[in-house]
């Protein structure tokens, strides 16, 4: 069939394949009608298959020979007498609808695409059920663009791809995308750890991990993973998932510290998790978390605690006396209307209770005497009151160490301080106590100035017994030569430019650039406005061998605080109506510093083939 250049009668798109020819580009060729005038075909790859261009009707491939392609043409007889010209027309206006429907379609999917990670992400941030995206948001979407906007609009949100499956799908996507940016991180650099297990509404053993690492001149604190334990909680489970986890990602090496709960499976000095690290990773330290040291320190608790919780719980496990309690409230105006139950979980709750107990101890009292309970005698004893208002005194002061310490980016200097400032307010208490004042007591002091008490002998030697207890015991968790030691090797961590003579930590070389360091206006101003830890980690090169050993001492973690309340948010997403969730994925995502590019996750996702 040779090219002609005379009129024609008809023009085809066809396939990339003709009588057994390739067609990569568009092609003429012609083919003789029964009057023997030629008709010029024009071939072009639609999908693989033919297309008219006169009815756009997608025709199969084995029409592409010539006598079939002549059959369907004479099925359009009033097209037989127009030009060539038209045929090619025809043929560009349909390529070009085509190409524009593709790029339309291409965009609204990428856009669709787009939209469901992005209300996949917002959904694991909440911590709330997947099916929510298909059965509530997406409705509601729908419903609110047809009042006010138009229905099309609705239709494409109507297609976005938002099923409890999709959902998990990408959830999972960026939880991934996560842990490969926070492995690629901590593979480059030094960084600690601290670990933790507990118990879900599942009964499954799961291990938190966090990890504190530099990054751009800045200290983050990132989850590593969550995974439920596989049987026991011991350390040798513990650490096979540890391990297996490090040796999978090539980590170890940079692992510098290890804070734990002080638990035996993590620091027995034979089968614990902390001996087992150090086992591989020889250069790792480890710390016993402030926050539970503190929490033994305080844990033996006087007879009076035993009877002030029982009073609370006489109260509290009867819904008939809490409501009857809050009535009372009401009506006499009380600015609380409920108490709070003390849990040996929660330290916090010590003091909290005990000053809730006392705020409503009219009405509690009451209730307890309308009960004929004899607990009601020791709210009607002011003696026993004074000393419970020594008790929430005291414990609202240890609240307040508590919750000083607890946070993000706390070191162990910035724990080592706070627990220094209470053995010394501890040691005050008691000279005040010796010399009969209890003004640092403020609710002890006032309820005897509003009952014109006097200070009783017995009662003096009570708190003074108590604050001697709990002082030796702060000094047997916290011994004094180890927080002085700290306090002295590592003032030029510190405070670096009051530092007069070499510390004991530093050789000469280091002290020569320490030297150099505190001579420069510039660090001087730059110390006075950054945080500790970023003015070590953006030090110049010029001050490197000094920067990578103070970070060393600033990476280690305080407290458990990040699994504390990473545990908080996990029984708060994996409910009793969500047992069956795997919450790793989710958690990551509600846990982690790291920015998400969702455009180019979701550009990444939409190139792929199978998508």
């Amino acid at each position: 069939m040779a090219p002609v250049d005379r009129d024609v009668s008809g023009i085809f798109l066809a396939s990339s394949r003709c009588n057994g020819q390739d067609l990569k580009h568009i092609r003429r060729f012609s083919i003789e009608r029964k009057d023997r005038r030629p008709l010029v075909l024009a071939a072009f790859e639609i999908n693989g298959r033919p297309q008219c261009v006169i009815c756009n009707k997608v025709l199969p491939n084995s029409s592409m020979f010539p006598a079939k392609l002549r059959r369907h043409f004479e099925t359009h007889p009033d097209f037989t007498n127009k030009t060539a010209d038209y045929f090619k027309r025809k043929s560009d206006e349909l390529h070009a609808t085509q190409k524009t429907f593709i790029s339309h379609v291409k965009t609204h999917s990428e856009k669709s695409l787009k939209a469901s990670y992005l209300v996949s992400y917002e959904l694991a941030l909440a911590g709330k059920p997947h099916t929510l995206a298909e059965t509530l948001i997406k409705p509601l979407l729908v419903k609110v663009v047809k009042c006010i906007a138009d229905e099309k609009t609705a239709t494409m949100i109507s297609s976005i791809p938002l099923s409890n499956n999709t959902v998990r799908s990408r959830i999972q996507d960026l939880s991934h995308e996560v842990k490969d940016t926070i492995i690629s991180r901590i593979g480059q650099t030094k960084f600690s750890l601290q670990l933790d297990e507990s118990t879900d509404v599942a009964g499954l053993a799961v291990m938190m991990t966090f990890v504190r690492y530099e990054f751009s001149g800045i200290f983050h604190e990132d989850i590593l993973f969550c995974k439920p334990l596989p049987s026991s909680t011991s350390g040798s489970e513990i650490f096979s998932m540890l391990d297996a986890f490090f040796i999978e990602n090539s980590i170890w090496n940079n692992c510098i510290d290890v804070c734990t709960d002080g638990a035996k499976a993590m620091v027995d000095n034979v089968a614990g998790v902390v001996a087992r690290i150090k086992k591989v990773s020889p250069n790792c330290t480890s710390s016993h978390c402030v926050l539970h040291r503190h929490s033994l320190a305080t844990k033996k608790m006087p007879v009076l605690l035993k009877h002030a919780v029982k009073t609370i719980n006489h109260v509290k496990t009867r819904p008939l006396q809490c409501r009857l309690l809050k009535i009372l409230c009401e009506d006499m105006g009380a600015l609380f209307k409920s108490l709070l139950l003390h849990t040996e979980v929660r330290w916090l709750s010590r003091g909290k209770a005990l000053s809730r107990l006392l705020e409503l101890r009219t009405e509690v009292f009451s209730i307890l005497k309308d009960n004929n309970s004899l607990l009601a005698d020791y709210l009607n004893d002011q003696e026993w009151l004074c000393k419970l208002c020594y008790l929430a005194d005291i414990f609202s002061k240890m609240n307040e160490f508590s919750t000083s310490i607890q946070g993000k980016q706390k070191t162990i200097f910035d724990a080592n301080d706070k627990i220094f400032a209470l053995k010394k307010k501890i040691a005050f208490y008691i000279e005040s106590v010796d010399n009969k004042d209890l003004t640092c007591f403020s609710l002890t002091s006032n309820f005897l100035q509003e009952n014109e008490l006097k200070i009783n002998e017995s009662f003096l030697e009570i708190i003074k017994e108590h604050l001697n207890n709990l002082l030796q015991n702060m000094n047997s968790y916290f011994p004094k030569d180890v927080q002085e030691s700290i306090r002295k090797n590592y003032e030029w961590i510190l405070n670096p430019f009051s530092v007069t003579s070499k510390p004991a930590a530093l050789n000469a070389a280091e002290y020569e650039v320490l030297i150099d360091m505190v001579s420069d206006s510039y660090y001087q101003t730059s110390f006075k406005s950054k945080p500790i830890s970023e003015f070590w980690a953006q030090l110049g090169k010029d001050h490197s061998i000094l920067s990578s050993k103070a970070k060393l001492l600033l990476l280690p973690f305080g407290t458990t605080y990040l699994c504390e309340t990473a545990f908080s948010r996990y029984t708060a997403t994996k409910t009793k109506y969500r047992s069956r969730l795997d919450a790793e994925d989710d958690m990551r995502l509600q846990l982690t510093s790291v920015v998400l590019d969702i455009d180019k996750l979701s550009s990444k996702k939409q190139a792929h083939c199978s998508h």
